[in-house]
């Protein structure tokens, strides 16, 4: 069979599957299948419903919009679900995310919430007759009918420092716990003050709603996260925990007896491990079942083509003597067991692969799936089983493809430290020829690159690049040490392991050193700046939602006053030097790269103003650059973006490395029969 090589518009054929939800029975799993509609310029998506033991998905929903977060009914009788249906007639500009209901085995679908501020989070009750969700909206914003126009908004005041959050954009009053009756009313809300709350999940009593938020004066410039109890009859709140740190995803366990929950306490600053904590219901100290286990909870690997949270909520196994949770191990992500008494951790996964977001019911885990060559799908883990495919939507693209397998390599960074990378050949691979080729570096710093799918990197591969990435020290997945040894040294070690790893693809004979590109977002944008104020050994350089000024950055950017201080250890005003010294806008003048630099004019994680800085030094200093402003977008538009300015920006990178790295006589990549 004749495969092609990857194009730029796959992007848009590719399916997403996400949010899965197993019955309360295991029988059947509920799920969101996304697609970007370029025409309309977003997601689109709706609900569906697969069996357990197997067999063809079907549809759920059919409204065109975009459903998600479904969630059963305790009976298993209904599915909850959040939906922007409706929310563009008579001439509304922007949907909002409302609560709906709809029976199980199909029917119609019946609204529940008309917040203007939208609602998120939602959770049955015990008893089925009620739901708890999140809204940021107060009762005297609500709508009567979701087709009102929106109101143009003149001035905007702002009184509290955390006023704005990535891909949130600017924060509109408070989240609070509420709760409507899942057969229509009015909602009730739970939770008060100028605080925020999230994470609502009900103790199976049915009389309390618990969920995670910081309640101090000072909540704005702290970390620190405690679970909270509301009580539906009396809204009286009462605190369960008194944590060190911050804390997200709790679940009772099948008795009520502890609430399981995932966090840390801070003892590495931004480095610390996550992990699973259990906690009595009744309040008194956590105890932290993964201490021994040198992991972070969740999920580090990201991807272009995948729809996924970084954290899911653990998982009680049916008899309260365990739960199961992911976490990320040298580039891969696999399920996990941990006992909530012994303490002992034991993988349930592996192989070659990044798992996300689990779900878990009568023994069952239904999780999503992605190796380096698959693109996401739904698996399920049996109580006394193995792993296997429930459900895939991307087998008819991927089999037309000419996708080729990234190749692992180890070396010895700074001080012999053993670190991983890869590389992925291009299609028409020659060993006698030597190719040009771009360096990644992945964002966090606290991230990792592994065995995902990246469109991207497949699309470079395809237009004759060879594509290397590492995960030097920092990364994610190597244990708390390694993550904490970038904690005030960007630019240091970090940019050694980097430039090594480069230095170990080279070495295989394959590479035109003259020909070679480095590129970053976030951090990796950061990283790009550094290496190229400080060598002139790239032909040219992409910079993506970079940071380049650390000064400025701690004023600017939603969390560096907070986690930016922690991560630096400094402030702009105790030690505004080495702020300075440590950021890449200082040594400008040495840069002889030309650099494409690219930004988000919604990114408020590195904010325009940093991109906006690099560009005006460089062209002062007359060196070669161009800069890309991209409108509504916010910092992860390039994995969650709009399809428009996502196809836009991967057209423009491709012309930028075919300028400077392509000779004109290069031959096109021809496929592989």
């Amino acid at each position: 069979m004749d495969r092609r090589p990857i194009e730029i518009d796959d992007l848009l054929r590719i399916r997403f599957p996400h949010d899965a939800a197993i019955s309360p029975d295991a029988s059947r799993v509920i799920f969101a299948l996304a697609r970007l509609d370029h025409d309309a310029n977003e997601f689109k998506g709706n609900l569906w419903m697969v069996p357990t033991a197997g067999g063809a998905p079907v549809p759920f929903t059919a409204d065109e919009a975009r459903d998600v977060k479904p969630v059963w009914s305790p009976d298993g009788r209904w599915i909850a679900f959040l939906s922007n249906r409706g929310g563009k007639r008579r001439g509304r500009k922007k949907a909002a995310m409302q609560l709906w209901v709809m029976p199980a085995d199909g029917g119609e679908a019946h609204q529940l919430t008309f917040f203007k501020a939208g609602v998120s989070q939602p959770a049955w009750s015990p008893d089925g007759r009620a739901l708890a969700f999140i809204s940021r909206g107060t009762l005297d914003k609500l709508e009567s009918d979701p087709a009102d126009a929106d109101e143009v908004l003149v001035v905007r005041e702002i009184t509290r420092p955390k006023y704005k959050f990535d891909a949130m954009g600017f924060l509109e009053g408070f989240a609070h716990v509420w709760m409507v009756p899942a057969d229509g009313g009015e909602p009730t809300r739970l939770t008060d003050g100028d605080f925020d709350h999230e994470f609502p999940a009900w103790l199976p009593g049915g009389h309390e709603v618990i969920c995670v938020a910081n309640r101090m004066p000072d909540a704005d410039f702290s970390f620190t996260r405690d679970l909270w109890a509301a009580d539906i009859r009396t809204l009286a709140l009462r605190k369960i925990t008194y944590n060190a740190g911050p804390c997200h995803s709790p679940v009772p366990s099948p008795d009520g007896g502890l609430i399981a929950f995932v966090g840390h306490d801070f003892h590495a600053k931004s480095a610390t491990n996550f992990s699973v904590w259990v906690v009595p219901a009744s309040g008194g100290a956590a105890v932290n079942l993964t201490a021994g286990f040198d992991r972070s909870v969740g999920n580090a690997v990201g991807s272009d083509a995948r729809l996924a949270p970084m954290f899911s909520t653990p998982a009680w196994t049916p008899d309260g003597s365990a739960l199961v949770f992911f976490a990320t191990d040298s580039g891969r992500t696999h399920l996990y067991r941990v006992g909530a008494t012994d303490h002992a951790v034991r993988a349930l996964t592996d192989g070659a692969e990044v798992v996300a977001d689990l779900s878990a019911a009568a023994g069952y885990v239904v999780y999503q799936r992605m190796s380096s060559t698959s693109l996401d799908e739904l698996w399920v883990l049996p109580p006394a089983g193995q792993p296997r495919r429930l459900a895939g939507f991307n087998d008819d693209l991927l089999h037309g493809l000419d996708v080729g397998e990234p190749q692992p390599f180890t070396y010895a960074g700074v001080d012999g430290w053993q670190l991983g990378g890869w590389y992925l050949l291009p299609a028409d691979f020659d060993r006698t020829r030597k190719y040009p080729a771009i360096l990644r570096i992945h964002g966090g710093p606290h991230a990792a690159y592994g065995d995902t799918f990246n469109h991207y990197v497949h699309l470079l591969a395809a237009h004759g690049y060879v594509i290397m990435w590492t995960n030097p020290r920092g990364s994610q997945g190597h244990g708390e040490a390694f993550t904490r040894a970038v904690v005030g040294d960007w630019g240091g070690k970090d940019s050694r392991d980097i430039l090594l790893g480069l230095d170990h693809v080279i070495a295989q004979g394959f590479v035109d050193p003259d020909r070679v590109a480095v590129t970053g977002g976030s951090y990796g944008g950061f990283m790009t700046n550094w290496l190229i104020t400080h060598t002139n050994r790239f032909r040219c350089a992409v910079t993506e939602v970079c940071v380049s000024n650390l000064h400025s950055f701690y004023g600017t950017s939603d969390i560096g006053a907070t986690w930016g201080e922690l991560e630096w250890g400094a402030n702009p005003w105790d030690d505004p030097e080495r702020l300075l010294m440590q950021s890449p806008l200082s040594y400008v003048r040495n840069v002889t790269t030309p650099v494409l630099i690219t930004a988000n004019e919604a990114d408020h994680r590195c904010p325009v103003e940093q991109s906006e800085q690099f560009y005006m030094a460089l062209r002062k200093w007359r060196k070669e650059a161009v800069f890309l402003r991209f409108q509504d977008e916010s910092h992860t538009m390039g994995s969650n973006g709009r399809p428009k300015p996502r196809i836009e920006r991967l057209k423009r990178l491709i012309a930028w490395f075919d300028r400077y790295l392509q000779p004109a006589t290069q031959p096109v990549a021809a496929a592989r029969s």
